[in-house]
């Protein structure tokens, strides 16, 4: 091949830009539950991807045994559509716990080791026990309230114990889901999947894009519903339990809400919104040579915030613009950036912007309608 010379007349090198790409999941939950009770020849990863029931009873897990993980998986695989991945992290360790003052420290199995382990990674969201005591479950609202995912139980005393949850009422990203059949039922007779209700229920929850969803009127499958009072039900509700119940001839989910009250899809919604507007601003600085400190630098980060928030609208989780009876627009979101003008040579010498705000209307979720009118022989 001969030589073309082109290098004593001009230089070409090409660098490759690429973005960071996003792998952060608002889509798959993790079970956290007792390792196999017969112990496998090769023991299951200390977190581990399973796309299917079989996957999980290949890795030790048996439903002959009884074992919460096969039983939780079975009940996750059985939704529809049903979960193209489930994330497992088996409980392994013990720790010392003190059971009162004067008396001495015993050795317990504890789903916090296992839920550390897995806690750094973005493939899950939601965390749902399986075979964990309850006592265990207000340590865990506490240790997930630090992060953005959830924490979602099924709640089997409630009814029972005096209208006592076993987490308190301030976790914005814990929901508890009511699993027995009835307010007298206890956990021993209650449907063996029905001590999975957590896992059904998030199962199907995250199905749907964060913020086109409600986690009510959803229908689930391979659970029995509940036959509540008016009273339990509305106790349920008062307290920011969640519960499946026949509504006609369809068994649903109700409420939604978290045990601090708040809307359920509304923390995931707000997770997402947070996880895409920081990956397009930060994709901006590796994608730029340099953001210039400038009203067009500034523009830029204006520009990102923008697109993330109309991407919010067209998940469903931000209104679109609306207009009064007057037909006065009221916009979906509202943004605010400085002028560099504005900003002192201090700011501009530290390479920290700052100022950079936001208001967006929620589009929300109509849980019940109320209608009334008369029937007149003139109008």
């Amino acid at each position: 091949m001969s030589k073309k010379n082109y290098d004593l007349i001009a230089t070409v090198d090409i660098d490759i830009v690429s973005p960071i790409v996003d792998d952060t999941s608002f889509d798959n939950m993790l079970i956290v539950g007792p390792a196999p009770s017969v112990a496998p020849e090769t023991a299951p990863p200390d977190f581990g991807a399973y796309r299917s029931l079989d996957e999980v009873l290949d890795t030790g897990w048996s439903l002959e045994a009884h074992d919460p993980i096969a039983e939780a998986a079975q009940v996750a695989f059985s939704q529809t559509p049903r979960p193209t991945v489930l994330y497992i992290a088996p409980i392994k360790d013990t720790d010392t716990v003190q059971q009162g003052e004067g008396q001495d420290a015993v050795m317990v199995v504890s789903p916090l080791k296992a839920i550390e382990r897995a806690i750094d990674s973005v493939k899950w969201y939601v965390l749902c026990t399986a075979g964990v005591d309850s006592t265990w479950y207000e340590e865990i609202a506490e240790f997930i309230e630090a992060y953005d995912k959830m924490f979602v139980y099924t709640e089997t005393e409630y009814l029972r114990n005096n209208k006592t949850a076993s987490t308190g009422a301030v976790y914005n990203r814990t929901v508890g889901v009511f699993g027995p059949e009835n307010g007298t039922q206890v956990v021993a007779d209650m449907p063996r999947a029905n001590k999975y209700m957590n896992v059904a229920f998030t199962a199907d929850w995250l199905n749907y894009q964060p913020g086109s969803e409600t986690t009510a009127f959803k229908q689930l499958t391979a659970v029995y519903p509940s036959e509540l009072t008016s009273t339990q039900l509305a106790n349920l509700a008062e307290d920011g339990l969640c519960y499946f119940i026949t509504v006609g001839n369809r068994n649903i989910t109700m409420s939604g809400k978290t045990r601090s009250g708040e809307w359920a899809d509304v923390i995931r919604f707000r997770d997402w919104l947070k996880n895409d507007m920081q990956i397009r601003v930060v994709n901006l600085f590796i994608m730029n040579a340099k953001i210039p400190y400038t009203d067009e630098g500034i523009a830029l980060i204006h520009n990102a915030m923008i697109a993330s928030l109309k991407r919010g609208q067209v998940m469903g989780g931000i209104a679109r613009d609306e207009f009064d009876e007057y037909g006065i627009r009221i916009p979906g979101f509202a943004t605010s950036v400085p002028l560099a003008s504005s900003l002192t040579a201090s700011e501009k010498a530290s390479r920290i912007l700052r100022g950079c705000k936001f208001r967006a209307r929620l589009a929300g979720a109509i849980h019940f309608a109320e209608i009334k009118g008369s029937l007149t022989y003139e109008l």
